[in-house]
């Protein structure tokens, strides 16, 4: 039971502190105003205030008593023995309740005492909901730059120089934190390996999926991208859906309640040959140097649903001048203010309309696209564009 602190002369009627008591109510007395603001901080719920002694007292005193109520957050609740309106009492504190007291009817003062700690009560519980919002907030808060960290420390800090080979990309997060990631890397003196991925979902466990298949499809700590024989040159290379069926197996939803689609693809270095397969990941865009496109739609499921299937894999031989645009569904799927996404058929004009610019300047103008046709509005998932161009002495 609430403990109730009762300010009231001796002489008053009827004796609040009895008609409490006999309710179950712990009640604490002080018959002078300048008592009981010492003993406000021993627990007391609500103050019955005897509002002829808040008169009483000087217009600073009334300030002080306010204060003191607000910190120990502590209810007021104004009784005149004196006959003084609720209105007059509104106007000494506009701060505090206020109620009449009949002498004969003590239901109505027990009825204003029980409503103001229910009052109490409910603006308790609603503070320690806000708070417990703010401390969720704030958790988040952290996860998001947990996870936002973890996905730049994956991403190339510098792109690799490999004879005619350029490469160029962006990266725009969203403020939800993805899973998008890409690299590459050369395998032996012949064989890149390129890749872009994108996991399901945003936060701190999307970003742990992230670092594990990065981890899988690391020369130094995977066994997926490069396997060791008995022969030489002792190693070998499996192929694009090689790799993605060992994703598949290695990552079932199953156990780590996440999907991602990915397109992994193997470029040799010197000829040209590209080998490539997606798992429900957007088809890669390869541009000629005169303009002609295709996407390099082989492939398969999404890796995590336990495809039954083999993944697809194709195969095309790079010219000169070709590029390779590795994009994920933050680009095609960005939306302007209409609902209308950007989409291939976009993506695949203005990258063709940008094939005489230098390669970096033609992710920038795609990005600048793409911010247009939004009317500059957020992103609503990361934006990730990698690109490569066979050069004439790849």
């Amino acid at each position: 039971m609430e403990k109730i602190l009762v300010t009231q002369s001796e002489t008053a009627c009827p004796p609040l502190d009895a008609m409490l008591q006999a309710e179950g109510f712990v009640v604490v007395r002080a018959r002078r105003v300048e008592d009981a603001l010492g003993r406000l901080a021993q627990g007391a719920a609500l103050w019955l205030l005897e509002a002829e002694q808040l008169a009483a007292a000087d217009a600073e005193f009334r300030q002080l008593v306010n204060r003191r109520c607000c910190e120990l957050e502590v209810f007021c609740l104004l009784f005149s023995s004196g006959g003084m309106s609720v209105e007059a009492m509104a106007k000494l504190a506009p701060w505090a309740a206020a109620i009449t007291l009949p002498a004969t009817d003590g239901g109505l003062v027990l009825g204003r005492v029980r409503d103001q700690l229910s009052i109490r009560r409910l603006a308790y519980e609603r503070n320690l909901a806000q708070a417990r919002l703010l401390e969720k907030q704030e958790e988040y808060r952290i996860n998001l730059e947990s996870a936002s960290s973890i996905q730049n420390s994956l991403l190339p800090q510098r792109l690799p120089n490999i004879g005619g080979l350029r490469f160029a990309s962006r990266f725009i997060p969203c403020d939800k934190v993805g899973g998008d990631i890409y690299n590459v890397l050369q395998i032996d003196e012949d064989t890149l390996m390129l890749y872009l991925l994108d996991v399901s979902g945003h936060g701190v466990s999307s970003a742990m999926i992230t670092v594990s298949v990065f981890q899988s499809l690391s020369l130094q700590t995977g066994q997926i991208v490069k396997q060791r024989c008995a022969v030489p040159p002792y190693y070998r290379i499996p192929s694009p859906a090689e790799v993605l069926a060992s994703l598949d197996r290695e990552f079932p939803f199953e156990r780590f309640e996440k999907f991602f689609t990915i397109t992994y693809l193997l470029l040799n270095i010197h000829t040209g040959q590209l080998r490539y397969s997606s798992a429900g990941h957007p088809a890669p865009l390869l541009i000629g140097s005169s303009g002609e496109w295709q996407l390099l739609a082989e492939g398969g499921a999404i890796i995590g649903v336990d495809g039954a299937n083999p993944y697809d894999e194709g195969e095309v031989m790079l010219q000169p001048g070709d590029r390779l645009y590795l994009y994920s569904d933050g680009v095609t799927e960005h939306m302007n203010e209409n609902g209308e996404l950007f989409g291939v058929e976009r993506l695949v004009r203005r990258l063709g309309e940008q094939r005489r610019r230098p390669l970096d300047s033609a992710c920038g103008k795609l990005v600048e696209g793409l911010q247009d046709f939004g009317h500059n509005g957020r992103f609503r998932d990361d934006v990730t564009l990698f690109a490569c161009e066979f050069g004439e002495n790849g």
